[in-house]
């Protein structure tokens, strides 16, 4: 069952969609006594989560980000396969840069050149589609950074063939403690949210 979870967390819309999440959840959670005060609604705001605000406002990776809740969600509870664990020292080097780095513009390119390979990938790995990066280290309490990312521009899911240098463009990253609401913003990603106006400084 914790397999069959890893895999559709990972490509929800090859195995059910979003709704097949919560439920395999529900299960691994009888399977190990752990359905006391289970809550598997992403949008629930006892950790007044900017998850929705990401959600709403970009609409191309939307699976992807509720994906990212389920995942951090089973990570903490030691069901979340890692491909990928960050050292202590890695992951509080991520956590310092992470949101300074952001100021300017990145791809998925940048991102991995940066920080190396993530430890999750939520959604389809082709570098030129919607997708979001999880970080994290072997301690389920710390923070469990995510990289939200667009299609590259100019490049969508029907392009057969994409061009070989096109990169997701990074529009948020989740999950950083120092940052207000633990979100960052790229200027891309402000864009989005505020196409008509100067952003507020609330999420910059």
């Amino acid at each position: 069952m914790i397999e069959k979870f890893n895999q559709a967390v990972r490509r929800p819309e090859a195995h059910g969609g979003v709704p097949v999440l919560p439920l395999l959840l529900d299960l691994l959670a009888e399977a190990g006594q752990q359905t006391e005060d289970a809550l598997w609604i992403p949008d629930a705001n006892e950790r007044l989560s900017s998850a929705p605000f990401v959600r709403d406002h970009f609409t191309d990776p939307a699976i992807h980000v509720t994906a990212s809740q389920y995942g951090e969600e089973a990570h903490r509870r030691g069901w979340l396969h890692l491909d990928r664990s960050l050292s202590a020292a890695d992951h509080a080097a991520l956590l310092d840069r992470a949101a300074t780095w952001a100021s300017t513009d990145r791809t998925l390119h940048e991102v991995l050149d940066e920080f190396g390979p993530a430890s999750v990938t939520f959604g389809d790995p082709a570098p030129h589609l919607a997708k979001t990066l999880g970080y994290a280290s072997g301690d389920r309490g710390a923070p469990f950074v995510v990289f939200h990312f667009a299609p590259a521009p100019g490049e969508s899911t029907t392009v057969p063939e994409p061009v070989e240098s096109a990169s997701a463009a990074l529009l948020a990253i989740r999950g950083l403690p120092r940052a207000l609401f633990g979100l960052k913003l790229t200027p891309r990603g402000r864009a989005v949210c505020w196409p008509l106006q100067d952003p507020p400084g609330t999420y910059a």
